[in-house]
């Protein structure tokens, strides 16, 4: 199932980009804060569990080549960590950046990586909403009945 998480988070946050992108004469800047948190979010766990270094931060705010530059690498970085079943099950030491320490293991970390991107579209979608602009349906069962 985490597997099938993992595909669906990558077909939604590509499907809202393109639409982002499509809409960027009139999209309000909430929509790109809150999709520059979700890219942030991705790189900052694929960091954590691949103990690399990162700079970016929470909430920092990009343009919209740079949130498709992030979520591509991104995207590599937390399938090919998806796919490596046997580190699932690894618990991962890492600093939160509020400065506390937790340990979570790496299937956790994923399905809450997925999650997360999940809650942000649907923010970013009622934005649209309120900005007379029509958002695009990134719901689980539009990807499943698309595989199908």
């Amino acid at each position: 199932m985490l597997n099938q998480f993992c595909k669906y988070n990558n077909w939604a946050n590509s499907l809202l980009l393109d639409t982002l992108i499509s809409h960027s004469s009139s999209l309000p800047e909430s929509c790109i804060q809150l999709f520059s948190h979700i890219v942030n979010a991705q790189t900052i766990w694929h960091s954590r569990i691949n103990s690399t270094p990162n700079s970016i931060s929470v909430w920092q705010l990009h343009d919209l080549e740079t949130c498709k530059e992030l979520l591509e690498e991104s995207t590599k970085e937390l399938t090919q960590i998806e796919q490596q079943q046997s580190i699932h099950t690894q618990v991962i030491k890492y600093t939160t950046s509020t400065g506390i320490h937790f340990e979570t293991s790496v299937q956790d970390i994923l399905l809450h990586v997925f999650n997360h991107g999940t809650y942000h579209r649907a923010q970013i979608a009622k934005e649209m909403k309120l900005h007379n602009l029509t958002p695009v349906n990134t719901d689980y069962i539009m990807f499943v009945r698309l595989q199908s």
